[in-house]
């Protein structure tokens, strides 16, 4: 049994919370545990904020959530590493730039903050690193994730504006050096903690980091001085794969289509019948009570089609059978998964006068062989 904390008790809510009430909870949390905000143990803060933000993670997803109210923490962990969570696990920043800001924000996750190995210098000013440049999210189905396809991709990349050649200014106009940065893009602030001093390096909040005002920008890129462009590309996806898998696909491998090596970050979605944990598939097959005392032979599907299952004589209801070889493929390995099949017995609601005899009589027979 697992030693960790229910991720309801951690946020605080019963198993009933909608997803304003879960997203109201983490606002609430967040705020209170950040480390950036808790100056007296930081160290203590940053733990309870990874643990609340794991908690979330799970919580906030319908499908996540789905296989945590049903296997507990063994449902969601092969969302994570072998480690567990980690923040690279974190796929809601969006709603902690939400929660502080973007110039907070810079603040809390720039260089010389306690989050920076976590998360990177990301997108405030300081650039971004390779991974978070050049990755992109595709969604598959549960299926596609078990066959494997090959699939059009299409990949972003920034091009210097044509019409301005990069400078963000609309044409007969030069942008001015920022008086607040001084040109730098960055602003450097210090605060004494202790017997020493914490120096934060953020993106200065009048140019944005850019280190020049723009008065007038340029109508074709908005004053970025860059323009998107798509390259689209045939991506191979392996059987097995899962959520989070990260493919990278090389530069010498597109045919061509690409100056550099890109990531493809893969996002399965959810089933309606089954749920994955590991390379293993979990569902659920409802019986017929008669099926369920005398024994019977039921067809349950399987993502590759329907297989026979053998029901034995007195099966209960939440009995789990295990289909060997029906899982997931294994991606690095060969060989699959198994399927498990918990069956729940059907009651019949209305009964026929004949049944209601026969079962009346089957009862008489049962209390006779307790009464023996």
């Amino acid at each position: 049994m697992s030693d960790k904390k229910d991720y309801y008790e951690i946020l605080g809510l019963n198993r009933t919370a909608s997803k304003e009430e879960i997203k109201a909870a983490y606002r609430a949390l967040a705020k209170k545990f950040h480390p950036d905000l808790n100056k007296d143990n930081p160290k203590l803060a940053e733990v309870k904020f990874k643990e609340i933000s794991e908690a979330y993670e799970v919580l906030i997803d319908e499908d996540k959530r789905a296989r945590y109210d049903q296997y507990g923490h063994a449902g969601v962990a092969s969302d994570f590493g072998k480690e567990g969570f980690t923040w690279r696990d974190f796929s809601h920043v969006s709603d902690l730039e939400d929660i502080f800001g973007h110039d907070i924000f810079s603040d809390f996750f720039g260089r010389g903050s306690i989050f920076s190995d976590f998360f990177g210098a990301r997108r405030w000013g300081f650039g971004q690193p390779e991974e978070y440049v050049k990755r992109v999210q595709v969604e598959i189905t549960l299926e596609q994730a078990y066959r494997g396809i090959s699939t059009e991709v299409a990949i972003p990349h920034m091009e210097i504006c044509a019409e301005c050649s990069g400078s963000g200014a609309a044409k007969g106009t030069v942008p001015k050096t920022c008086t607040n940065c001084k040109g730098k893009g960055e602003m450097q602030q210090e605060q004494l903690q202790g017997f020493g001093r914490i120096i934060k390096i953020g993106a200065c909040p009048i140019c944005r980091g850019r280190g020049k005002i723009i008065d007038h920008s340029c109508l074709n890129c908005h004053g970025s001085g860059e323009v998107q462009k798509l390259d689209k590309i045939n991506v191979k996806i392996p059987p097995g794969v899962d959520n989070g898998t990260t493919l990278k696909v090389t530069a010498d491998k597109a045919g061509g289509r690409l100056k550099e090596d890109i990531y493809v970050s893969l996002s399965v979605q959810p089933h309606p019948i089954f749920h994955r944990q590991g390379s293993d598939i979990y569902m659920e097959k409802t019986i017929k009570l008669t099926e369920a005392v005398l024994g019977s032979k039921v067809e349950v599907p399987t993502l590759d089609g329907n297989a026979l299952m053998k029901i034995p004589p007195g099966t209960q209801t939440d009995t789990l059978f295990r289909l060997r070889g029906s899982g997931m493929p294994h991606l690095k390995g060969h060989g699959c998964g198994d399927q498990y099949v918990r069956v729940i017995v059907r009651i019949p609601r209305n009964l026929t006068k004949r049944q209601k005899e026969l079962l009346e009589e089957f009862q008489t027979i049962e209390r006779e062989k307790g009464n023996t």
